[in-house]
């Protein structure tokens, strides 16, 4: 059996913690195949980063049953690049940031590793993003407006005047696809249109980017590749996506 990497072992147990409300050291060791004191170590970090409660012999959920709405259900796929690419670009935030938050599964594991003592403030016209950041004590500012996609994305004239009203240092968005012609775009004309606004009124954009998103080009043009500030990808995708995009393009990765 492959010994799970420390992101791995981390999604695990928020997935088991979310879905259960509470679980105990030994059987998420025998689950992890790791040691009770490796369990021990991962709470301790998880519960530092605010995303749950340790108690006496396990954990209690801080996001209690909300796990299913969090991640859209094409986060099945790819669930190792989505984490990797989630928990790296998370760490590049920096302390006092209001950034602009899109919808998606890729940026859901973003959400979920964002650090709530950097003193953010978060606009994010996606509902569950929203919820699990605020449970988590981070400063969140929801867009309001018509909730049309399957991942309860906030669009239309409402999110639209909201995101007017801000200038962010950073926006973070996923994409339906990723290309050197086509640029970035996204099967929901609604999220292109928001994705747009926000992209359009920050200091620096971050397109988080799985393996299967490059090279594809979607229905709904958000932008064009220029635009981007940063890509992140999984190590796996990074050579695919400098081949898709060219070398000019700035991916960045884990490790580098």
């Amino acid at each position: 059996m492959r010994r799970l990497l420390s992101v791995e072992r981390h999604q695990k147990i928020l997935e088991r913690v979310a879905s259960e409300n509470a679980v105990d050291f030994a059987s998420l060791a025998d689950e992890l195949g790791v040691s009770s004191m490796t369990v021990r170590r991962d709470l301790r970090i998880l519960e530092e980063a605010g995303y749950l409660k340790t108690t006496r012999g396990g954990a209690s959920a801080q996001l209690m049953n909300t796990q299913d709405i969090l991640l859209h259900p094409r986060a099945m796929d790819q669930t190792l690049a989505k984490t990797q690419i989630g928990q790296f670009a998370a760490s590049l935030i920096e302390k006092g940031e209001v950034i602009f938050l899109g919808t998606g599964s890729t940026t859901a594991v973003f959400a979920q590793f964002l650090p709530n003592n950097l003193d953010l403030t978060v606009i994010t016209p996606s509902l569950p993003h929203a919820s699990l950041l605020a449970s988590r004590g981070i400063e969140v500012v929801s867009t309001g407006g018509v909730i049309s996609t399957d991942d309860l994305a906030q669009t239309g004239t409402i999110a639209q005047e909201t995101i007017n009203r801000f200038v962010a240092t950073r926006t973070i968005i996923g994409s339906g696809g990723v290309s050197k012609s086509g640029g970035l775009t996204e099967f929901d004309q609604v999220i292109a249109d928001i994705n747009r606004s926000m992209v359009e009124r920050c200091e620096e954009v971050i397109v988080l980017v799985d393996p299967s998103k490059g090279g594809v080009t979607a229905n709904y043009r958000v932008a064009g590749i220029d635009i981007v500030d940063e890509f992140v990808t999984s190590s796996d995708g990074r050579e695919s996506l400098k081949r898709q995009l060219g070398a000019g393009a700035s991916i960045l990765t884990s490790n580098g």
